[in-house]
This record gives structure tokens, C-alpha cells and sequence, in this order.
């Protein structure tokens, strides 16, 4: 997952074993394949799998994932594709986060003015044009939603568990996190 070619890590755990593993982890700038939710049949059987669970809104928009190291900001799509030149609203965005250095996990949505999000299609649209970039803006702002905090300052937070990710994520970018509901709040 962290290191983006797969024979590199088999050659690191057949030449010096599984503790060289560690060496592969989270760093800014080097984008990771992201999480994907699962679904399940319903409430009961999803905490039947899962020691903690969060229900979240699902919003209909393009996967980012942001990271920010200083003022230096690059976004990056589900499939690793760097597409920072082209969404220079979320970079501003971005740069305003109180950290020094974050990776973000979340979505795109174009907005109409009333705060209704726009058709799947016009988001995507607006992120899939790198011609005329600043009217498009103008035309069709994408906001950030974010749902998960995988580095804060240093920290990789991959390894840590959803309540802790979800609490800083809530500290880092408070107007931009899907509004969920965490078991802990329903028990």
C-alpha cells in the first residue's frame, strides 16, 4: 500500500525479512491507494464484523486525497493521478488546515449556490479539465468533505483506530468532515 510497487516490498521481505517491512510507510507527496467502505445487509450485520463502526452520509462526489506539507498542497485522485493544477480552490483550502503537514482522505462536490450538490457528472467534469481551469472555477467550485485523517504532523495515523482518526480529522478541518454518526453515539 505505501510503496506503490509491489516487488519492491517482496524483495525487501525476502532479502531482509519481515522487519524490514517498517521501512515502507506513509510520507507526504507519495499519494496511497485508498480505503474503500464497505457495505453490509444491514445495522446488525456490520457490527457483527466490525469492533467500531460509523454511518456516514454518502455523498456523491470525486475521491481526493490532500496532502499538505507547509504551504506546498497537492491533490490526488483515486487512481494516484496528481490533479493539484486543477482544483486550486481546494489547494487554498488546503493551505488555511491549522497543521503544518496533513494527508486527507475525502471527496470533491461541485455545489450549486443553495448548497445542493451538482450532478456526479458536473463534478467530475470540473476535475477532469485542465484547460481553462480559473473559469471553470468560477462556474463550478468544488468544497472538500473529508472522512479520514491518515497523517497529522508527523504522525502516520493509518495504524491508529477510527475513533482517535475521526477525532483529529474533527480537530484539523471541523467545516469539511461528512457528517457521520459514531457508534458511540447511538450505544
Amino acid at each position: 500500500m505505501f510503496s506503490g510497487h509491489i516487488g519492491e516490498v517482496a524483495r525487501a521481505a525476502l532479502e531482509a525479512g519481515p522487519d524490514d517491512l517498517t521501512r515502507f510507510s506513509l510520507r507526504l507527496f507519495q499519494p496511497v491507494w485508498p480505503m474503500l467502505a464497505g457495505s453490509a445487509e444491514d445495522v446488525e450485520e456490520a457490527f457483527e464484523r466490525l469492533d467500531e463502526a460509523a454511518f456516514e452520509y454518502k455523498l456523491d462526489g470525486a475521491r481526493i486525497q490532500v496532502h499538505k506539507g507547509g504551504q506546498d498542497v497537492r491533490i490526488f485522485t483515486r487512481q494516484l493521478q496528481n490533479v493539484t493544477e486543477r482544483v486550486p480552490d481546494l489547494v487554498e483550502w488546503a493551505r488555511t488546515l491549522p497543521v503544518r503537514e496533513a494527508v486527507l482522505d475525502g471527496e470533491a462536490l461541485a455545489l450549486r449556490p443553495d448548497g445542493r450538490p451538482h450532478p456526479f457528472q458536473v463534478t467530475m467534469r470540473r476535475l477532469g479539465r485542465n484547460k481553462e481551469v480559473e473559469t471553470l472555477r468560477r462556474e463550478i467550485p468544488l468544497s472538500p468533505f473529508m472522512f479520514d485523517a491518515l497523517y497529522l504532523e508527523g504522525d502516520s495515523l493509518v495504524g491508529s483506530p477510527y475513533s482517535e482518526r475521526s477525532a483529529r480529522l474533527l480537530e484539523t478541518a471541523p467545516a469539511a468532515v461528512v457528517p457521520r454518526l459514531l457508534t458511540s453515539d447511538i450505544e
